[in-house]
């Protein structure tokens, strides 16, 4: 038996009931980011209203996935190649299949539906990118009214720098003037840790954490799944009588700890990061098993992704 026939076994049962159950996009994604759109809710998003003194406070900017359709209209979703079109569908029902499980689905559960997914490839290197934009002292973040336009082009020359991909740059809005309110949320964290610092040696804030699934177009004929985090943290050491503090914006989840290449004191207790700050992974259809699904599934799998978007302009 081909090594195939039992993943179509599976497949095709599930691909058949599409037109009788169709998936819709509000099934998969919050019906708010698909009505303002991803870049609109990042450009939108209010940073100053996140609090300092609560650094578990789920207020940050958190999506656990958002769709980027980029330039995508009905009229591209019909002239795709056929197996971008089950590509599409598969994916969306597999994603359905995971939110009804629950109201949200995490990083780390899309990343495993779409490399388990046997309608899909996943092809390029897989992207993993962290860095650490640590300044040593108060003064580089802390500022009064509008922070200094030469610390928000530094840190934006730094993201830009760190994420090297355009169009994710273009999809999510994380702009220079987007920076500036993230670069003052930062400098509002360190003006406000003078006293807390004393009674604890470090602190640090989630400013986004961001999943996103980016679709294919006739330019891009691949599903392109990434995430972002920014993490504002400030720390504060102190020997004998001397104090120092090191503060900045550094990525991912925290159970790495954050080396330090100063040696002259020493830290009471480390932040850590693990997960990177810009991840990425390219998939594409997987065509040893497209080539092998029924005429009919292929046909009812077309007419579930055009639908998706029919309602586009």
């Amino acid at each position: 038996m081909s090594l195939i026939q039992p993943v179509l076994q599976v497949l095709v049962p599930s691909l058949l009931t599409m037109v009788s159950d169709t998936v819709k996009l509000e099934k998969v994604f919050d019906p708010k980011v698909l009505a303002t759109g991803l870049g609109e809710l990042v450009k939108s998003f209010d940073f100053s209203q996140l609090s300092v003194q609560d650094q578990t406070k789920d207020d940050y900017l958190h999506l656990d996935l958002a769709p980027s359709f980029g330039g995508l209209t009905k009229e591209d979703v019909k002239a795709m190649d056929e197996q971008l079109k089950v590509m599409i569908s598969g994916t969306m029902r597999a994603l359905e299949k995971e939110r009804q499980k629950g109201e949200h689905i995490s990083w780390e559960t899309v990343v495993s539906v779409m490399s388990q997914n046997s309608l899909l490839e996943p092809f390029g290197d897989e992207i993993v990118r962290s860095d650490k934009l640590i300044k040593e002292g108060n003064n580089f973040f802390k500022f009064d009214g509008s922070p200094d336009r030469a610390v928000v082009e530094q840190v934006n020359s730094w993201f830009v720098d760190l994420i090297q991909d355009d169009d994710v740059l273009k999809s999510t809005h994380i702009d220079i003037n987007v920076m500036a309110a993230i670069v003052a949320q930062t400098g509002a964290m360190v003006n406000s840790l003078g006293s807390l610092l004393y009674m604890k040696e470090e602190h640090q804030k989630t400013l986004v954490d961001i999943g996103v699934l980016r679709f294919p177009d006739l330019d891009n004929p691949f599903f392109k799944v990434y995430r972002i985090r920014l993490v504002a943290w400030s720390r504060s050491a102190r020997v004998l009588v001397a104090q120092r503090d090191k503060n900045g914006i550094i990525g991912g989840k925290l159970n790495q700890p954050i080396t330090d290449s100063s040696t002259d004191y020493q830290f009471t207790s480390s932040g850590t990061c693990r997960r990177a700050e810009f991840a990425s992974r390219r998939f594409r259809p997987r065509k040893s098993v497209m080539e092998k699904l029924p005429r009919k599934t292929v046909d009812k799998a077309i007419v579930e992704a055009e639908a998706l978007f029919s309602s586009s302009s």
